[in-house]
């Protein structure tokens, strides 16, 4: 139930969450966007003119697109059914290929790449391992690996700043590679989600487009990641101000309780429950007629995400990658919501499936 009207909860103070990274060990530096850190991690992962990468075959075309441009061949490996890495294979592809790089990637912050990692490193010292915890942002110091050279997140998918991702890495970056700020995309970002707040209490619809444009403009410029650029001095101020132990118990307890209510009422990905002691990106679950049950589930007010849609090459490697990408919905369990929410996303999403 609902309640309303008790006493206001506290005013929760930032606890330097994103100040404090460098305790790790690493050199740790801000950038605009996810695409433009891993841009700059190709840039400095190998500067060889003939170069090849690992990739998990369950991603999409704005990770692989950055390693791309930077003039690497990207080879995708297979992946287990709880998106773990299949070893097997991709010992295979190291003796084949001889990479200088492998991405890894901890999906939903369930799927442990430790093992992989040691693989790699016992094949070949000298590869970098670059990892991107974007689905566990807040749970970096549980999955630290200190044989992993770069870690990379996109922060915007974690915490509402206009713009923001972060490199951890054990070896100086290239920062001759960072030009100036682009302060107009900051502004615009900034403008288009606080109109997207006061809609929360106002549902003025002509203000929804609005911000909704922009928010597609913005998007937009991203994904040209024609430069790679610093974090905004507007979204630095944001981030300290975040609690990182606070949005971390939010996500563990709503992925706890949402995991619970759906349990054998809808098809999850198996091994997801082992993110509950850490701090999830989203709760993926498997539905058939996908586009059909997000359609219905948007119009009931919950929105659901595809993650990636992934390319022909990869779904011939992967059949999970395959199954995934025609199967998954990705739901919101973030610290925007409240035990209340998930009760009703919940009802919602079962309803729905169950037709």
């Amino acid at each position: 139930m609902r309640e309303y009207g008790s006493e206001h909860s506290t005013i929760v103070l930032p606890d330097g969450y994103f100040e404090n990274l460098s305790e790790l060990g690493c050199e740790v530096l801000f950038l605009r966007s996810g695409r433009e850190a891993l841009l700059l991690t190709a840039i400095a992962a190998c500067d060889a003119k003939d170069k090849t990468i690992l990739f998990p075959s369950y991603c999409c075309w704005s990770m692989s697109a950055p390693f791309e441009k930077a003039g690497w061949t990207v080879i995708y490996y297979r992946l287990n059914e709880d998106l773990t890495v299949d070893t097997n294979y991709l010992n295979q592809l190291l003796k084949e290929y001889k990479p200088q790089a492998v991405l890894t990637m901890n999906f939903y912050g369930s799927a442990c790449t430790d093992d992989a990692v040691r693989m790699v490193k016992e094949f070949d010292k000298e590869i970098k391992v670059i990892e991107d915890f974007s689905h566990c942002t807040f749970s970096i110091r549980q999955i630290f690996n200190e044989q992993v050279d770069m870690y990379v997140s996109s922060i915007r998918k974690s915490v509402g700043v206009c713009d923001g991702s972060v490199i951890l890495s054990k070896d100086p970056m290239p920062k001759q590679y960072i030009q100036e700020e682009q302060k107009d995309f900051a502004d615009k970002r900034f403008v288009a989600q606080t109109e997207k707040m006061r809609y929360t209490w106002s549902k003025n619809l002509d203000k929804k487009q609005e911000f909704l444009d922009t928010i597609r403009e913005c998007e937009g410029i991203i994904n040209a990641f024609s430069a790679v650029r610093p974090i905004s001095e507007r979204a630095k101020q944001m981030l300290a101000m975040v609690n990182g132990e606070e949005i971390a118990f939010a996500r563990r307890e709503n992925m706890k309780h949402l995991g619970s209510l759906l349990n054998g009422k809808v098809e999850m990905v198996p091994g997801v429950e082992r993110c509950f002691e850490g701090s999830p990106f989203s709760l993926p679950i498997l539905v058939d007629n996908r586009d059909e049950v997000q359609s219905a589930l948007a119009k009931r007010g919950v929105y659901t995400q595809l993650l990636w849609p992934i390319c022909e090459e990869a779904q011939k490697v992967c059949p999970v990658s395959k199954m995934m990408d025609a199967r998954m919905l990705s739901v919101p369990i973030d610290q925007r919501y409240s035990w209340d929410d998930m009760e009703d996303i919940a009802k919602i999403i079962i309803e729905v499936v169950k037709g």
